[in-house]
């Protein structure tokens, strides 16, 4: 640089200052910023670079937990539309090894981190952005409700967003205690700020979540054995992506060897983007499959309607034509049934009448009705006399 400003016919005792400058004060890179500022600076990027490492070595750990969970319930799934009583059976088709309940314990322990995750950092946002708004409405409410000394914190707008999956990979392999670096030591007091108050859904907390589901985990095994048991299979995992990753780098270097063009080693993304290319291919044809398959379903179901208004139309028209006719029948033999039998109750009406008024019979019958005449009259007057006598 001093080179620079002395072609610039700068004095040499300026030059002189510039060049002590430069080899005292100001960072080597020639970025004219200080010692400590650029010393600060590496540091600082040796920590994100660190830092990163972490993050992205607990989110491979967290993918690979979250895809055993899912290949357990896809083998479950299977079993049980299959009608097969031993799921195990599956396993080695979606490279499961280990036990129903270690998956399960799996599943559940890292429900149980997400939901813990949840209540800690109530705010962040799945693509890690803390939202700054809803973090300071929150802590402005936080302060003044009821339990604002408990839960109001100080929010920091710096904090780090990288432990979203700390927590869930924490969960992985220990039961929730508190002797572990990353889920146990971490309380709801620790982590003032990030992602605005701790939450309470429905007055419950993620100390409280976590004292009482990781105690209650569905795991007959030793903790030990469990977490051996996953560190191994996601070892295995992670060991065979790596290998396929490293035998398509090798590929590349022998292309770059056997033709001797360094231009082909971005023959891997070129790979990738060809993969990544037919897989949307892929999924823009079972869309468009879909899509003719839901119109072919319309259409059926149009034929179904078609078909089944016609059947409707049938019953009715022929169906139920011949119950009204059949009905009709019914009512005219009813009809004539009726008057047949009133028929022969009145021919018994008159037999009875010849048989009861004859020529024996009639001068006993007038007797007899001349009796009841008698003894009519002989009740009314006795009536009358006592209605006589009661009125006196």
């Amino acid at each position: 640089m001093a080179k620079g400003l002395g072609a610039q016919n700068l004095p040499a005792d300026v030059t002189q200052v510039i060049d002590q400058l430069e080899r005292h004060c100001l960072a080597p890179d020639g970025s004219l910023v200080s010692k400590s500022a650029y010393y600060d600076l590496q540091l600082a990027r040796e920590e994100m670079s660190r830092e990163r490492l972490r993050y992205l070595e607990a989110m491979a750990l967290y993918c690979e937990a979250v895809a055993m969970v899912e290949e357990f319930q896809q083998a479950v799934s299977a079993a049980n539309f299959g009608g097969i009583r031993e799921v195990q059976g599956l396993y080695p088709q979606l490279g499961l090894k280990n036990s129903p309940q270690v998956y399960e314990a799996l599943e559940h322990k890292l429900v149980v981190a997400e939901a813990n995750q949840r209540l800690r950092l109530p705010l962040i946002s799945k693509d890690g952005e803390i939202q700054e708004e809803e973090i300071e409405k929150c802590s402005i409410m936080s302060r003044s409700s009821l339990d604002s000394t408990s839960t109001s914190v100080t929010i920091s707008s710096s904090s780090n967003s990288n432990s979203m999956n700390y927590t869930n990979i924490s969960a992985i392999g220990t039961g929730g205690t508190t002797n572990n670096a990353l889920s146990g030591g971490a309380t709801d007091a620790a982590d003032p700020g990030v992602g605005g108050v701790p939450n309470r859904f429905l007055g419950i907390t993620a100390v409280y979540l976590r004292q009482t589901q990781l105690q209650h985990a569905p795991l007959s095994t030793d903790m030990a054995e469990y977490q051996m048991s996953l560190f191994h299979e996601i070892e295995s995992r992670l060991k065979a992506k790596c290998d396929k990753l490293a035998d398509a780098c090798i590929l590349d270097e022998f292309d770059v060897s056997s033709t001797g063009n360094p231009n082909t080693s971005a023959r891997l993304p070129e790979r990738v983007k060809l993969i990544i290319e037919d897989i949307e291919r892929e999924e823009t044809a079972l869309q468009e499959d879909l899509y003719s398959v839901d119109r072919k379903f319309v259409e059926y179901y149009n034929v179904l309607e078609q078909i089944l208004g016609v059947l409707i139309k049938l019953v009715k028209d022929l169906k139920l034509e011949h119950q009204h006719k059949y009905d009709e029948l019914q009512k005219t033999w009813l009809c004539k049934r009726c008057e047949t039998m009133s028929a022969k109750l009145s021919v018994l009406e008159h037999i009875l009448l010849l048989e009861t008024y004859t020529q024996e019979s009639i001068p006993a019958l007038h007797k007899i009705r001349k009796y009841l005449v008698e003894a009519t009259e002989e009740a009314s007057l006795a009536y009358n006399k006592a209605v006589c006598f009661f009125s006196i």
